[in-house]
C-alpha cells in the first residue's frame, strides 16, 4: 500500500520506518520547515527500546545516550523517599530529544518537510491530505501521528484534549550529576527531575497552573530560580547554568480515552489516538509501541480493516494503562496541600518494591 503519515514526530517517523520494514510505501508530510528538536531530553525504558531495536534504530539510540541505572523519589530537600527496583530499569536509556529524532529520520527517509496539511479526507478505497499549497497527497491509507492537537483526529472522532492542571519547563544543563541517576523531586505542588544523558543533564520541572498563564520573555529562568533555587543541590546550579533561551514550557494536556482510532482508511497514531500527561514517561514509548503494532497488523497483505481492528485491540489497553498510571502519578506528585504531601511523603516511603513492579513492569517491560 501507499500510506501517507501525517506528522514527523516520534511516531510519525517509526510509522514510518516500520511500515517500509513491512513492505508498504511511506510517505511523511511534516509542517516544519526543517527537522528541528522538540523537547530536550527523553528516558527511554525498555519497551521504547525494544521498539527501536525493531525499528532497527536501538543501537543508533544507545550511542548517543546514556543508561539510565539509579531511579529515585526525593523530597525537595533531597531526603529519597523511594527507589525505583534496579530490574524496572534494565535496558533503559536516556538521550536528547534531538538525537533520538535525528535517528529516526536518518532511518525514515523520504520525509516531505515544509508539509503543512489543512484537511484530510476520506476516499474510495483510501485517503487524501490537502497541503496549503492546494496539492493534494492521496493513499491506500492515512495515519494521523499529528500530535495532541491532531488536525487529522476530528475525521475520526470528536475530542479535544483536556488541561492536565499543571504546567512544565524542561531543558539541558551542562552541570553534570551521578552517571546513570534519574530521580524526580516532590515539593508542594511542584516537581523537579534531574536525568543523566551523558555528560550533560536533561531536567524537568512542574508547578500547579492557570492554563495558559502569560509570561515576559526573559522570565522562565527567573520563575524557576524563585521555585526551585532553595531545593537540593544541584538544582540551582544546574538551573544557573541553563540559557534562558534554551529553557522550554508547556501547559501539560492529555485525551481521555477516544471512541475509536479509525474510520475507514483513516487511523489515529500516538498522542493522536491516546495522548497522556508525563507521570509515568512512556508518551513517546507508547507511540514507538504503536508504529510497530500497526506494521505487523498490516503485514501480509492483511484486509485493512480488520488489521486496523487489530491494530486498535493490541493497543488500546496498554495505552489506556498508561492513561491511568500518569494521572495517578500526577495526582501524587503535584498534590498542592503541605499536610497532604508529609502524609503522601510518609505513604510512598513505605511502599514495597512488589508494589511498585506490579504498578509499572506491565508498562516499561516490551508488550512482547
Amino acid at each position: 500500500m501507499r500510506v501517507i503519515v501525517v506528522g514527523g514526530g516520534i511516531g510519525g517517523l517509526a510509522a514510518a520506518i516500520a511500515l517500509r520494514g513491512a513492505g508498504h510505501e511511506a510517505v511523511v508530510l511534516e509542517r516544519a520547515a526543517r527537522l528541528e528538536s522538540v523537547g530536550a531530553g527523553i528516558t527511554l525504558f525498555a519497551n521504547a527500546m525494544h521498539a527501536l531495536d525493531l525499528l532497527g534504530v536501538g543501537d543508533a539510540v544507545r550511542a548517543h545516550g546514556a543508561a539510565a541505572r539509579r531511579s529515585a523519589i526525593r523530597t525537595s530537600s533531597g531526603r529519597q523517599l523511594a527507589a525505583l527496583p534496579d530490574d524496572l530499569l534494565q535496558g533503559a536509556v536516556a538521550i536528547r530529544r534531538g538525537d533520538l529524532q535525528a535517528a529516526l529520520h536518518d532511518a525514515a527517509k523520504g520525509v516531505c518537510l515544509g508539509a503543512v496539511v489543512t484537511s484530510v479526507e476520506p476516499a474510495r478505497d483510501g485517503a487524501s491530505a490537502k497541503l496549503d499549497d492546494g496539492t493534494e497527497v492521496r493513499g491506500d491509507l492515512l495515519i494521523g501521528a499529528d500530535g495532541v492537537r491532531s488536525l487529522v483526529r476530528a475525521a475520526v472522532a470528536a475530542a479535544q484534549p483536556r488541561y492536565g492542571s499543571y504546567t512544565a519547563w524542561r531543558g539541558i544543563s551542562p552541570v553534570t550529576i551521578e552517571a546513570g541517576q534519574l530521580t524526580e523531586s516532590w515539593g508542594v505542588g511542584e516537581r523537579f527531575g534531574l536525568v543523566d544523558i551523558g555528560g550533560e543533564t536533561y531536567w524537568f520541572a512542574t508547578a500547579n497552573a492557570r492554563e495558559g498563564e502569560p509570561e515576559q520573555a526573559g522570565e522562565r529562568k527567573p520563575e524557576l530560580m524563585r521555585r526551585f533555587a532553595s531545593w537540593h543541590a544541584p538544582i540551582e546550579a544546574v538551573l544557573e547554568a541553563t540559557p534562558d533561551s534554551a529553557i522550554l514550557r508547556n501547559d501539560v494536556y492529555y485525551l481521555d480515552p477516544l471512541p475509536r482510532w479509525s474510520s475507514g482508511r483513516i487511523v489515529l497514531l500516538g498522542d493522536a489516538a491516546h495522548a497522556s500527561t508525563p507521570g509515568v514517561g512512556q508518551g513517546a514509548a507508547q507511540a514507538l509501541e504503536d508504529a510497530v503494532a500497526l506494521a505487523d497488523a498490516l503485514h501480509d497483505g492483511a484486509e485493512v480493516a480488520a488489521a486496523l481492528a487489530r491494530y486498535e485491540s493490541v493497543r488500546r489497553p496498554r495505552a489506556e494503562l498508561t492513561l491511568k498510571r500518569s494521572r495517578q502519578a500526577d495526582r501524587a506528585a503535584q498534590l498542592a496541600n503541605p499536610l497532604g504531601c508529609r502524609v503522601r511523603n510518609a505513604i510512598v516511603s513505605h511502599i514495597p518494591a512488589g508494589v511498585q513492579r506490579r504498578q509499572l513492569a506491565p508498562l516499561v517491560h516490551s508488550a512482547s
